[in-house]
């Protein structure tokens, strides 16, 4: 859908109107899940809903989606606060700002609190993390594409609760770099690998294995791979997963790339069966 025919709603919030695209399956049941899909860093609300396709996603697995909208930094760019070395001086209060909004849509369409989950895009990944962190009563299960922990996350909350995550990284990104950057070589600020990342949040779901499953298209067409991590949690509610994408860059599989497989389905899959377990 073109940008133009898109209907931004509003919401104010810490005196600042905001405004985010809202999408609803037809006949959409009371309770329903809904889940909010953040944009990356210098993107947008209209954007992230073309390329990631999930208002067809939510069609095919029963829930609602909401696409929020950055604020403008002082570079004139549209993103998530999450802490950002340049963002220092910013003062948006982000996280506040979500949890009202989740709060506002569960009150307003008589959406699931239960089931209210979070995906995004690299800066919207990266703030997906942090609400797994500060806010996971709000924000119950994520699954952040290419994106990070950042390392002040990590020293303040060194306990996080376990939640059910789904993460994906390309191996070759050159953004969000697979191996991390603990001395802020970028200028992003410092951030966990994902390897790092996984430990985290392993130590938070006490999971010690993994099953890992590599998946190939199915011509050999793509010289890609993925190796699919299933962590071990004794919890079937509380799902550890990561896509490792092998030679993959900083990209949203099967929307900004032709990666064979499709990371809006995956997702749309993770969330309606964490619906379907935790009723």
């Amino acid at each position: 859908m073109p940008m133009s025919n898109q209907q931004f709603l509003s919401f104010d919030h810490a005196l600042t109107t905001r405004k985010y695209l809202l999408y609803q399956p037809v006949d959409l049941p009371p309770q329903a899940p809904v889940v909010f899909v953040l944009h990356g860093y210098t993107d947008n609300a209209a954007n992230m809903r073309d390329f990631s396709h999930m208002d067809a996603i939510a069609d095919r697995y029963g829930f609602a989606v909401v696409y929020p909208q950055g604020t403008i930094d002082k570079q004139g760019k549209r993103f998530w606060q999450v802490g950002y070395a340049f963002h220092v001086d910013e003062t948006v209060d982000d996280v506040g700002f979500l949890v009202a909004l989740a709060h506002h849509l569960q009150s307003s369409h008589d959406f699931a609190p239960r089931h209210t989950y979070m995906t995004g895009m690299s800066n919207g990944g990266d703030m997906a993390y942090l609400m797994a962190c500060q806010r996971p009563n709000v924000f119950t299960a994520i699954a952040p594409v290419v994106g990070t922990l950042m390392q002040w996350i990590d020293d303040a909350y060194p306990t996080p609760q376990p939640i059910p995550i789904l993460a994906f990284n390309g191996t070759a990104d050159t953004v969000t770099d697979y191996a991390g950057d603990p001395h802020n070589r970028d200028g992003w600020g410092a951030y966990l690998g994902v390897d790092a990342i996984m430990a985290y949040w392993q130590r938070a779901h006490g999971s010690t294995g993994s099953n890992v499953t590599l998946l190939t298209h199915p011509d050999g067409t793509d010289p890609r791979s993925v190796a699919h991590h299933m962590y071990e949690t004794g919890d079937s509610a509380s799902q550890l997963q990561l896509y490792q994408i092998i030679g993959g860059g900083h990209d949203w599989s099967g929307g900004t790339d032709t990666l064979f497989f499709d990371a809006s389905d995956i997702i749309g899959q993770f969330f309606a069966r964490l619906s379907r377990i935790n009723p």
